[in-house]
């Protein structure tokens, strides 16, 4: 018998493990939000941050009627996804990433565009900083419940 293949199926044991990886990290990744709600919820994010002070406020008060359609949009997406079982403790990183996310919206204030290519400029940076920062934290939230899994008891 050959010493590479596993005796009950044929398989190599380390094909079989990596497909029950992919097969975990496809389970773990269906219960997080798309990644176009992400982008979507990000570039509104960006866009208030950059009009704060610089649309008449009636004009930044409509703005905000564009998360009832994102809400309702998150809503149709999410109702048949399974529900991620709760992260015990989050990682440093995931955290790391959150104060990079925070910093990212304060500093953001002291940048007051004064015209509508500094306003695009800043929405093209904040948008690619909170990008950056919103695909770590999710990498970071799927590894931490990988791992939590493998480690909690059946």
């Amino acid at each position: 018998m050959d010493s590479e293949k596993h005796v009950a199926g044929g398989y190599e044991p380390r094909e079989a493990l990596a497909e029950i990886e992919d097969a975990s990290e496809a389970m773990v990744g269906a219960t997080e939000a798309p990644r176009k709600i992400m982008y979507a919820v990000l570039a509104f994010v960006a866009t208030v941050c950059t009009l704060v002070n610089y649309v008449s406020w009636p004009a930044f008060f409509a703005l905000f009627l564009l998360i009832i359609p994102l809400g309702f949009w998150y809503y149709l997406l999410m109702r048949k996804r399974p529900r991620a079982r709760p992260v015990l403790r989050h990682s440093g990183r995931y955290m790391g990433y959150v104060l990079l996310f925070m910093l990212t919206l304060q500093v953001a204030n002291f940048w007051e565009p004064g015209s509508w290519g500094e306003a695009g400029l800043k929405w093209l940076a904040l948008f690619g900083v909170l990008c950056l920062c919103m695909t770590g934290m999710r990498t970071a939230t799927i590894k931490n419940r990988l791992k939590d899994a493998n480690e909690r008891g059946v």
